[in-house]
């Protein structure tokens, strides 16, 4: 894993374009690692619990976002469907954190991809996520 990213890099990329996203967000497009996709998204206040830690429907979003862009890089469709997401919360993220999500495809057909990410800052855990979505 690399160090904990205190900055966005220049070559960022704001995908938080509209709807729900712009909410969300802001979340970036990062340069890809081999076969893994990244993402990122600076923690702000408004993305905190009343612990003061990223609520989970955050990170939640954030892993249907990051695994939503690459089905639809690595099918060549259009659309995909979220079919199912299942999140399981390690550690936590806190304000000025910049939560980063590394997405793999772990097997794809003609109409399903499967996914698997880790949402993470630097080293330290934060969530995995597994994944399914309907292509088209």
């Amino acid at each position: 894993m690399p160090n904990a990213l205190t900055t966005l890099p220049p070559e960022a990329e704001n995908i938080s374009r509209g709807g729900f996203n712009l909410h969300a967000g802001p979340i970036y497009r990062l340069a890809d690692e081999d076969e893994v996709r990244r993402f990122a998204l600076p923690v702000e206040e408004k993305h905190l619990n009343g612990s003061g830690n990223v609520h989970g429907g955050l990170i939640m979003t954030f892993a249907d976002i990051a695994m939503s862009q690459t089905s639809r890089v690595v099918s060549g469709a259009p659309a995909c469907a979220t079919v199912s997401l299942t999140c399981d919360f390690v550690g936590p993220g806190k304000a000025g954190d910049i939560l980063e999500a590394r997405v793999q495809v772990t097997r794809k057909t003609r109409t399903l991809v499967f996914l698997s990410a880790d949402i993470v800052v630097g080293d330290r855990q934060v969530a995995a996520a597994t994944g399914l979505w309907k292509i088209g």
